[in-house]
């Protein structure tokens, strides 16, 4: 009896990928507290720092050895507590057509589960695929190795659930309502008034929190729904009414200068 032959195939979209070793003080010139948005999936991984991260409603404090991830378009930022040495992986890589990979990035609700933690032997196992990442390799394939093989050992991550634990409620509470009205006009004393404090309170322990103002948090909540907005087809004038800013100057500007490329430009580039 001859048994009959049974093939299957699967497709890999073309993807680049970066990996960056990176140490910051809180107050050095390069590092500049701003939003982070983009098309790109992210690996944060942590070294050392006295730092924390936001990733849309949740702020996930972090510690050595903990990871970091977010897919394309989720809002994230980190977080200086002190001026501790802050030591850092960062690597990007595309994933349009490729999401069924990924699974740990795609297979969540946004700004879920962003937390990881992985047992010592794999997190040095990690770090140190980390640190091949930035070797040079003269084969093409020993990148792309070394790089799925970090992507296996996220599998075996656990998520880790301790977001906003030791930070003010109303801080807390000030960032889920953001989240729900900056499309809105808002301002921060309907914000205070919502969170049941004084706008100095609110603002001091938003400050303290968040190294930024609730007003800085809306700015950047805004601009980070205008660029995906954009990359998702809508005209300029279309992302900046959508995303709560009255004033069409004034978004054109502010893109501008945060991201150092015209809105239009961007929506262009993207498509």
């Amino acid at each position: 009896m001859k048994l009959s032959n049974h093939e299957y195939f699967e497709s890999i979209n073309h993807f680049d990928f970066s990996a960056t070793y990176t140490e910051l003080y809180a107050d050095s010139v390069e590092n500049v507290n701003d939003s982070h948005i983009h098309e790109e999936c992210e690996i944060y991984v942590n070294l050392s720092g006295d730092v924390s991260f936001v990733v849309e409603n949740n702020i996930y404090p972090v510690k050595p050895g903990d990871i970091i991830i977010t897919r394309p378009h989720e809002y994230h930022h980190c977080i200086y507590h002190s001026n501790k040495l802050h030591r850092h992986f960062w690597i990007l890589f595309s994933s349009s057509g490729n999401e069924y990979l990924l699974d740990t990035f795609f297979n969540r609700k946004p700004g879920s589960a962003n937390h990881l933690s992985l047992s010592p032997e794999d997190t040095d196992a990690f770090v140190s695929l980390c640190y091949k990442m930035l070797e040079e390799e003269s084969l093409q394939s020993r990148k792309y190795y070394n790089f799925f093989k970090l992507i296996n050992i996220l599998q075996n991550a656990n998520i880790v659930n301790d977001t906003a634990a030791n930070y003010p409620e109303d801080t807390t509470y000030a960032i889920n309502y953001i989240n729900c009205h900056f499309r809105n006009s808002l301002s921060v004393g309907e914000i205070a008034k919502a969170a049941n404090v004084s706008i100095n309170t609110l603002e001091r322990h938003f400050k303290k929190t968040l190294n930024i103002t609730p007003s800085e948090y809306i700015k950047k909540k805004r601009l980070a729904n205008a660029v995906k907005l954009l990359s998702n087809g809508c005209t300029v004038a279309e992302a900046s009414v959508q995303s709560g800013f009255s004033d069409y100057s004034n978004f054109i500007a502010l893109f501008k200068n945060t991201y150092g490329i015209t809105p239009l430009k961007y929506k262009k580039n993207n498509l």
